[in-house]
């Protein structure tokens, strides 16, 4: 855990107001390493995400060889894409017509 707040710290930033005509504000960044601070704007917004709402929908995808995550977005979802869908589903239609070939 110390390896991903010490990568989050690489890139301290300031919250600052766009302008007067926008009331929008963004983050200024100190470092001019851009790899640094890529890597530290990637790793707060997983931990933003980690310990936000949604964490409890970040799942596992289920189809053979995936070894991505999704946020589930729907109760039956069960894979991060529609390839892995059709992949889960061409490896159970082999599988059931190599079981009733009988090899």
């Amino acid at each position: 855990m110390s390896v991903v707040n010490n990568a989050a710290a690489l890139d301290p930033v300031t919250p600052q107001l766009s302008g007067s005509d926008s009331p929008f504000a963004s983050l200024r960044s100190v470092r001019t390493d851009a790899r640094a601070r890529l890597l530290a704007g990637y790793i707060r917004s997983a931990i933003a995400f980690l310990s936000g709402p949604d964490h409890d929908k970040l799942t596992a995808c289920t189809a053979p060889r995936c070894v991505r995550y999704f946020v589930k977005v729907h109760g039956r979802q069960e894979f991060c894409q529609p390839s892995c869908g059709n992949r889960a589903r061409a490896a159970r239609f082999y599988h059931r017509q190599r079981a009733d070939s009988g090899r």
